[in-house]
């Protein structure tokens, strides 16, 4: 695991809410920061109403304080943090110091969008190889009489090709497991802990997809509240001023959310949040600004036509009235009772198709599973052991080939001779001709004597031509010419 994931798996254990050790009396460092947060504010100030302010001490809940140090050093016990046990000693030694530049001032004021303006210090302790307390992050906010519809987030993006904008946010916030008390009498704005839940919000994960997936899925267009805030250019020339995590470096992120529009639909109202991470005196004022521009732009906002969502943070889904699209598109609802309805309806109007029960269908399985379909060929066992012997010695089982009985062989190579072949085509041998082995192995035979049959033959032949020969002389040797 990280040292970044372990870090901040510490942090979650110890349950550190510093909204427990505010006080109402405040240190010099602390009156420094409100006089700076309240000047720019001193005309529209209402005089008879004092404004609240609260500051960190770690005295007034000092037993707390022991206790939660005495936590963190069982936890640091564990064996997974060996590895960043220094780091995180150094993250409990700083928390005190984070306790006293916490400060929060409730600013009652008039002609202006708020009743009241509240402002509030951010002082952080982050981690990146060492233990780091920032201290001058600061945000203004307020709750408007004018109820927006749709939570509404505003930030910026690594990319310079990608300007600031204003999304939409879909679904519920991340507030890391915070349950608002519904019940509660003091305005929403006015209670801190909730304040810093949605604060700690603008880092989260989700909050930076919605602001990213705005831009490259919809183009920067399709909500209504979000194209007319993007129309009015003072408004954007504020927004632009605010100093983010991007610039302060705080964050390595691409994209930083800084700013943030919450309906509260109990209320009937909208909490609006800027909030502001520079260095410099004029943090306070472009902060100041960026609020005004913001919730006097969602004032004008258009009234949204569906009924209001749920309660950020709460666990219930949308309910009642119709559901549209980040384009205005309204989508076609059901109730559970008309689903039921429609399943009912279908089920009705299903043609007549048999059905087996679950032992019919094992049966029908096992049935077609002992079964051989027709014209499968079938090897017997002896069959495949000898078919894979054959494979693994490497021959073929080819059939010898059988001449036609017409046909004779060479005496010499044994090629097949058709009827009327004089000689051999492959070696030239005639035909009928004896091959060189079979001369070679006939023995020497010595020469034919004449037997008594080949004699009487002989003589008969012989006595034969003596009569041929007689019968041609003359009867007499009278009737011979010659002799006269």
């Amino acid at each position: 695991m990280s040292e970044t994931k372990l870090f901040e798996i510490f942090v979650n254990s110890l349950n550190f809410d510093v909204s427990e050790y505010l006080v109402e009396e405040l240190t010099e460092l602390q009156k420094k920061i409100v006089d700076d947060a309240t000047f720019i504010l001193k005309e529209n100030i209402v005089g008879d109403v004092p404004p609240k302010s609260f500051g960190g001490s770690v005295k007034k809940n000092e037993e707390k304080f022991k206790e939660l140090m005495e936590q963190a050093e069982q936890e640091l016990k564990k064996d997974k943090y060996k590895d960043i046990k220094k780091n995180l000693k150094d993250y409990l030694k700083k928390l005190s110091e984070l306790i006293i530049k916490t400060c929060v001032i409730i600013i009652p004021v008039k002609e202006l969008p708020w009743t009241d303006v509240v402002f509030r210090s951010i002082p952080r302790i982050t981690f990146d190889d060492k233990v780091h307390l920032l201290d001058n992050a600061i945000a203004y906010y307020g709750e408007i009489n004018c109820f927006i519809g749709r939570t509404t987030i505003f930030g910026k993006m690594k990319d310079p090709s990608s300007e600031p904008l204003f999304a939409p946010f879909m679904g519920n916030l991340d507030l890391g497991g915070y349950k608002l008390d519904e019940s509660q009498d003091k305005p929403k704005s006015q209670v801190f802990s909730y304040v810093d839940a949605i604060i700690n919000s603008l880092d989260s994960a989700i909050t930076k997809n919605q602001l990213a997936k705005y831009n490259e899925g919809y183009q920067r267009h399709g909500d209504p509240i979000c194209d007319f805030l993007m129309k009015d250019d003072e408004l954007l020339n504020s927004m632009e001023k605010i100093t983010t995590a991007l610039e302060s470096e705080r964050s390595k992120s691409e994209i930083a959310v800084s700013s943030i529009a919450v309906p509260l639909p109990s209320d009937k109202r909208s909490l609006i949040i800027t909030t502001e991470e520079g260095q410099g005196e004029s943090r306070f004022g472009n902060c100041f600004e960026a609020l005004l521009k913001f919730s006097a732009a969602c004032c004008q906002v258009p009234s949204p036509s569906q009924e209001a969502p749920p309660q950020v943070g709460s666990a219930t889904g949308q309910t009642g009235g119709p559901i549209r699209t980040s384009g205005g598109q309204e989508l076609k609802t059901w109730t559970a009772e008309d689903l039921a309805n429609e399943a009912q309806k279908r089920l009705a109007a299903q043609p007549n198709i048999p059905s087996w029960s679950e032992e019919e269908i094992i049966k029908f399985a096992e049935s077609r599973g002992s079964g051989i379909p027709e014209g499968m060929e079938v090897w017997k066992e002896d069959e495949l052991l000898d078919l894979a012997e054959k494979r693994r010695s490497g021959g073929l089982n080819i059939p010898e080939w059988q001449p036609d009985h017409d046909m004779t062989e060479c005496s010499n190579c044994g090629y097949s001779l058709r009827p009327g072949w004089a000689k051999c085509p492959v070696c030239d041998t005639p035909v009928g001709e004896k091959s060189s082995e079979e001369v070679k192995e006939e023995p020497e035979e010595p020469e034919e004597s004449i037997d008594e049959n080949q004699n009487e033959d002989y003589n008969e032949d012989e006595n034969q031509d003596k009569n041929e020969d007689e019968s041609q002389e003359p009867e007499s040797k009278e009737d011979d010419p010659d002799i006269k």
